[in-house]
């Protein structure tokens, strides 16, 4: 994957949901007016930023908010030292020194997002992001020993989401360090993070309702037809846009489960233009999330739109009429037909995966 080009052409918010999506590995590299900035992908999730307008590291961090002393810092540091730098900081102070790995885990989780989102207080320069095999988790000749990584980073989808909309009621995103300390940051560490949160495999499977997204821009139908599916015993979610809609498969799908989405065919692309956002929608799933069920809804045939879905593998099913979705005995009318296209959809996306 090679993308390569100018920030006024193609934004940080763009940049990262494509990376995001594509689930690659590699460094996003930015310019702008003298400044430097990387942004550093692990499989599709944000581990590591860093900017040079300040720098700030995890000691210095943790030391800020009160989770450590200098005392401890230098102890620690001495230990690293020692060491050769072949451990990283973060596990060193919570392995001998007692600090809790998920406090270190928030710190770090929010110095990330604070790098990243005042990247997007760059609006001109360039960028290029370089795919690579693997990211080195500590360097050989390493400069900054408070370096670390998130083992599990952050959704990048939800970070273009936060920085456009920061960017779209300031007319620029924060620039500088929102702890106040004018200092920004380089954040990375290596634990390995999933260990802090509950396992589905402690959870009895009886009691696990099945993840179910459902993707329609009409907020009646939404409504109405969520609560029914939620009474029938999934575990629903409900969205009115693709973006939404991306990234909660995608939180589902990393967190280990294997949502069902029920999406509508006829809304707005994701640029605002067009009907057939579902098209749009699908396809990107489809790349993405190729053992997940998916099941297409519409109250209008579109011939085209209909082939083009069987096509590729899925279903589609006709609903009422919006404004007949907004009689409940019309949905509840509805609501055998649409359960049983979803338990079909269910069975062969089983049998694909």
């Amino acid at each position: 994957m090679s993308l390569v080009g100018n920030l006024e052409e193609l934004g940080l918010g763009e940049i990262l949901q494509l990376i995001g999506l594509s689930r690659k590995t590699g460094v996003l590299s930015l310019h702008s007016s003298g400044r430097e900035g990387s942004v550093v992908f692990k499989q599709g999730l944000v581990v590591k930023a860093l900017s040079s307008t300040s720098r700030m590291g995890l000691g210095e961090v943790l030391i800020r908010k009160g989770v450590i002393d200098q005392e401890t810092l230098r102890n620690a540091l001495a230990f690293q030292e020692e060491a050769g730098f072949c451990e990283y900081l973060g596990v060193i102070l919570s392995r001998r020194f007692a600090v809790a790995r998920e406090t270190i885990e928030v710190v770090v989780r929010e110095r990330i997002e604070q790098v990243v989102l005042s990247l997007f207080g760059w609006t001109e320069g360039t960028f290029d992001f370089e795919a690579r095999d693997d990211i080195e988790t500590i360097d050989g000749g390493i400069v900054d020993p408070l370096q670390f990584m998130l083992s599990k980073g952050l959704n990048p989808q939800f970070l273009a989401m936060e920085g456009t909309r920061i960017a779209a009621g300031s007319g620029s995103a924060v620039e500088t360090d929102r702890s106040g300390d004018g200092e920004a940051d380089e954040v990375e560490i290596a634990f390995d993070l999933s260990d802090v949160v509950t396992s589905l495999d402690d959870v009895p499977e009886e009691a696990v309702a099945r993840p179910l997204v459902i993707v329609d821009d009409d907020g009646t139908t939404l409504r109405s037809l969520s609560e029914m599916l939620r009474e029938s015993g999934y575990e629903v979610h409900a969205m009115t846009s693709s973006e939404d809609t991306l990234i909660m498969v995608d939180n589902l799908y990393r967190g280990g489960q294997l949502p069902t989405v029920l999406l509508d065919l006829i809304m707005p692309r994701m640029d605002g233009s067009g009907v057939l956002g579902g098209i749009e929608l699908l396809e990107l799933l489809h790349n993405n999330f190729k053992d997940i069920a998916i099941l297409v809804m519409t109250d209008y045939h579109h011939a085209d739109a209909e082939k083009k879905i069987g096509d590729m593998g899925y279903r589609c099913v006709l609903k009422p009429h919006r404004a007949d979705c907004s009689s409940p005995e019309n949905l509840r009318a509805f609501l055998p037909l649409i359960l049983d296209e979803i338990r079909r959809s269910e069975a062969e996306g089983a049998a694909r995966g």
